[in-house]
């Protein structure tokens, strides 16, 4: 099976260790309930992402694809996958594009944290360069 780990998780896991790290920090102080709220608004997503982050990744094989994202992970066997494409999420100054998983059933799976983002018309070439990688997979195995 190959795998495939995003670059920005790197940036997650330094993201939440320093949330973390402020929270505990701020507890360690601690003299009235008022000061406990900064710390769950730091502290939760602190130990989210810091021990999620290095987690994130897609592995793909004959078989079937395996994403590893911020709340769990899930399987698919290529089977149940009918095509893999580009998504775009848009938002107000830029979109993302992130993979997706059109299954049998009707359903969509967007592989959030396998995303990047992307201007205009232009698609994230590492999005795009990792869906052909998995069509390629799901028509080989099929």
């Amino acid at each position: 099976m190959r795998k495939r780990r995003p670059l920005s998780a790197i940036g997650y896991f330094l993201m939440g260790s320093a949330c973390l790290l402020v929270a505990v920090v701020m507890a360690a102080g601690v003299r009235d309930v008022v000061t406990l709220v900064p710390i769950v608004i730091l502290g939760v997503p602190g130990v989210m992402l810091t021990f999620r982050a290095p987690l994130f990744s897609v592995s793909y094989g004959p078989t079937g694809v395996r994403y590893s994202g911020m709340f769990g992970t899930r399987s698919h066997a290529w089977a149940d996958v009918l095509e893999v494409r580009v998504a775009v999420l848009s938002g107000k100054v830029y979109q993302s594009d992130v993979p997706e998983l059109v299954l049998a059933s009707g359903r969509t799976d967007q592989l959030l944290m396998m995303g990047g983002h992307s201007w205009g018309r232009a698609r994230n070439r590492r999005v795009v360069r990792l869906v052909a990688q998995l069509e390629e997979a799901r028509v080989d195995a099929s």
